[in-house]
Formats: structure tokens, sequence, C-alpha cells
């Protein structure tokens, strides 16, 4: 099989399918009557649903369809009306639309104030992970020491 074949598969496999997950701080515009609907309306957007790419992204707005596999609620401020979830989702899921979404249902509005990504597709930022600073330091420790223990680079084949 060619190199860009390869790419190309573990590309589709890798992201695609697998799906990604996220934890978000989400602001709400007002205080809500009822905290408790807060985690209902998390657990009544998952499944499949209409989205349409923001105004301001990479892709053709048209409307489709992305799949929310879960979601948790992790922390609810009432004072400060921000909310901290985890959702499991399928690539190409816009969660900023999931938390203007989330304000509309709740009739209080609300967007994403924060998103970071904690897996996509089968890695994790639990999964030997490393910052530049430490490629950085493998680098120049096989550049002066010639010392490839700490060269980690794996290869796909194919």
């Amino acid at each position: 099989m060619h190199t860009s074949h390869c790419t190309l598969l573990s590309r589709n496999l890798t992201f695609k399918y697998i799906g990604k997950e996220y934890v978000c701080v989400l602001r709400l515009h007002s205080s809500l009557p009822n905290p408790a609907a807060l985690p209902r309306s998390l657990q009544t957007l998952t499944g499949a649903l209409f989205q349409r790419p923001p105004l301001i992204s990479a892709v053709k707005r048209q409307l489709r369809i992305r799949t929310i596999h879960e979601s948790k609620l992790f922390e609810f401020d009432e004072k400060r009306n921000l909310a901290v979830f985890w959702v499991s989702c399928e690539a190409g899921t816009y969660i900023r639309t999931l938390c203007v979404h989330l304000g509309l249902i709740l009739g209080v509005g609300g967007h994403m104030q924060e998103l970071r990504r904690v897996r996509s597709g089968a890695m994790s930022e639990n999964d030997e992970m490393v910052t530049m600073h430490d490629v950085m330091d493998a680098q120049w420790m096989y550049d002066n020491t010639r010392d490839g223990k700490y060269i980690l680079i794996r290869r796909w084949v194919c």
C-alpha cells in the first residue's frame, strides 16, 4: 500500500469513525429558574442532532447530522451562570453550536466560554503525549550524545 493511501486510511479510521471528546465551559446569559433543568437538557441533546456550521468555519454552511454519543455535567456555578461538561461526539460536531442549542432549550441563551479537546480518535491527552519542550530535549540529546533512547517515533506499517 502506498504511503498516501496509508495516511488517508489512518486519518479516516482514527478521526471520522472513532470520534472526539471535549470538556467545555458554557456561559448562560442569565440565571436558571430551575438548575435541575441543565443536566436534563444536556441529556436531551444526545443522539443524532441537526447542526449548521457557524458563520466562521472552514466548511460549507449546510445542514448536517452529527451524533453526540454521551455527555456529563461536571459542575454548575449558579452565581456565575457557568457550567462545565464533558461530551463524546462524532468528528465534525460543533460544540459551540451545542452550547447555543443548550441555551435555547433552557430559555436563557448561552455560549461557549472555553473548550478543551481531551481525545481525538484513539489519542487521548493521557496517552503518551509529550510537549514540544520534550521533543526539543530529545533532539538535543540525540544531536549531542547520539543516544536515540529519547527519540520515540511510531511508524504506520501498511
